[in-house]
């Protein structure tokens, strides 16, 4: 009788399994996460000194425009025009960029909980996958 297990401790045993089990369970998104931001951190430096250069030229355009249209209209009228044509194309551009836009969730996790969910129902509770 010393060698066989008791109740308790085996109830015991199944839970710090499943404690273990879960604290498991909870590291996966966040290591998932972790993966994807060091992934795209490079790329958000690269993108912000693009940015950066991108603004110059950008006040750099808007003077010659304002330049241009002040030959042929007063410059309050240039100046307002020019605005109107930057903010119209800068709604547009930003109308694509919000349609390309891709957000997707932690897919290895929520392929992991549904399969974790699946085996609990077939395993442990006895009934079958598609239930």
């Amino acid at each position: 009788m010393d060698g066989e297990p008791t109740y308790r401790g085996l109830i015991g045993r199944i839970r710090e399994r499943a404690q273990a089990y879960v604290r498991k369970q909870i590291e996966l998104p966040k290591q998932e996460i972790g993966e994807l931001i060091a992934a795209n951190l490079r790329a958000v430096i690269w993108f912000a000194v693009a940015l950066a250069l991108v603004w110059l030229a950008l006040v750099s355009f808007v003077v010659l425009v304002i330049a241009l249209l002040a030959i042929v209209l007063p410059l309050a009228l240039a100046a307002l025009a020019a605005f109107l044509l930057f903010a119209i194309v800068a709604g547009l551009v930003g109308y694509i960029g919000y349609k390309k836009l891709v957000l997707h969730g932690p897919d290895r996790t929520i392929r992991q909980v549904k399969e974790t969910v699946r085996w609990l129902k077939t395993r442990v509770l006895g009934r079958s996958a598609s239930s």
